[in-house]
């Protein structure tokens, strides 16, 4: 009878090994947050890097691949749960999706904001343009 009942209980769980990431619900708040961090800590290493070796460094946002790409090949791969817009300058748009972000040696950048929704919440990742900081914000419903 203990045996039986070890057996069920494995079945189960099995079963709900298999079934929870099929119908878990997909992308939750903290691994959007996560990745809005991440994103950001690629733009500051390549920021650091201009400062620092005298020469523009970019970052790489493809939106057909849903990547962000730092100058040495680091990359974030966005959930595709997760909708990616970004909003920059003319010149820092090289093809359809495809856009980069250049940070010059004295800090600055041609600047822009990554956003990242899914459902009512989003997160701003804004690059300024005259300094080049970068910060992740909450942007509240509308």
């Amino acid at each position: 009878m203990l045996l039986d009942m070890a057996l069920a209980l494995t079945i189960l769980l099995l079963l709900f090994a298999v079934v929870w990431p099929t119908f878990g619900g997909g992308t939750g708040s903290v691994l959007q947050s996560a990745t809005a961090l991440d994103i950001a800590t690629l733009l500051r290493a390549d920021r650091t890097s201009a400062s620092r070796d005298g020469v523009p460094t970019s970052t790489r946002i493809d939106l057909r691949r849903r990547t962000v790409t730092d100058a040495t090949s680091r990359r974030v791969e966005v959930p595709p749960d997760i909708a990616i817009e970004v909003t920059t300058a003319a010149p820092c748009m090289r093809a359809a999706q495809q856009f980069i972000i250049v940070f010059a040696p004295d800090g600055s950048s041609c600047g822009g904001v990554i956003m990242l929704r899914k459902g009512a919440k989003a997160q701003a990742i804004r690059i300024n343009w005259l300094s080049g900081m970068i910060d992740v914000v909450n942007v509240p419903k509308t």
